[in-house]
This record gives C-alpha cells, sequence and structure tokens, in this order.
C-alpha cells in the first residue's frame, strides 16, 4: 500500500517532537526533579515516537501510520494526565512540592495537548486511509 504523501512530513516532525520531548523533560527532571517513574512515562513516549517516526521514513513507499498514531495517542494521554493533575491540584490549592512555577507550566502544557491532538487526528487519518484501502 502506497503511503499519502503528507506521511513523509508527520514522521519528520514526530521525530523532531521525540527530540524535542525528551530535551525539555530530561531538562525539567533536572532542574526540577520529578519521580522516576514520571520519567520513564515521557521517555517510552519517546521511544514510540521515534520508532514510528523512523519506521515511516524506512518502509517508504509503504506506509507506518498506526505507529505514528501509537506514538501520538500516548502523548494525548499521559499529557491529559499531566495537565488535568496540576490543574486539579491548582484548583485544590496544592502547590507542587518542587517549587515549580505550575501556572505557567499549565499554560505551556494546555498549548502543547492542543498541537498534540491535531496531530493525532492527522495520524489517525492516515491510519484510517491506509485501512479502508486494505480493507482492514
Amino acid at each position: 500500500m502506497i503511503r499519502h504523501r503528507s506521511e513523509t512530513a508527520l514522521a519528520i516532525l514526530t521525530l523532531f517532537a521525540a527530540a524535542t520531548h525528551f530535551t525539555l523533560e530530561t531538562w525539567y527532571h533536572l532542574t526540577w526533579g520529578q519521580p522516576l517513574q514520571a520519567l520513564l512515562v515521557d521517555y517510552i513516549c519517546n521511544a514510540l515516537m521515534l520508532l514510528g517516526g523512523m519506521r515511516s521514513l524506512i518502509v517508504r513507499p509503504g506506509s507506518a501510520a498506526g505507529l505514528l498514531v501509537a506514538g501520538w495517542a500516548y502523548a494525548l494521554g499521559f499529557g491529559w494526565r499531566s495537565v488535568f493533575g496540576r490543574l486539579e491540584a491548582m484548583s485544590n490549592g496544592i502547590r507542587a512540592a518542587n517549587g515549580e512555577p505550575t501556572g505557567t507550566i499549565v499554560i505551556v502544557l494546555l498549548v502543547a495537548l492542543g498541537i498534540v491532538a491535531v496531530v493525532l487526528l492527522w495520524a489517525l487519518a492516515l491510519a484510517w486511509r491506509q485501512s479502508a484501502k486494505t480493507g482492514v
């Protein structure tokens, strides 16, 4: 099955996002600290995104849209939990123990979450197209 012409751009965006996320999350971890399991969740996301992006570029002219969806869906899921966990804590008057500027971080995370949702819809559209063309 031949891939949609926008999949290459999505794969490159995915690799860029994974590298950016890895860098920023590692910086956050070193600066503000966080439990190791929280960092591992981010690194699992990075691994999924790297797998999807690299596989998509390697299998051309085939498609790896499903793997791209997996990485972006995982990012949306744990990002959702991160944002709304912080919002809930803020509404209950709970401040972050590590001293992070929670209000600023929530705004940044909300913007990032919106971008992730849009890109996930793009990836889902490509995967839907692939499944419709192959009949699975």
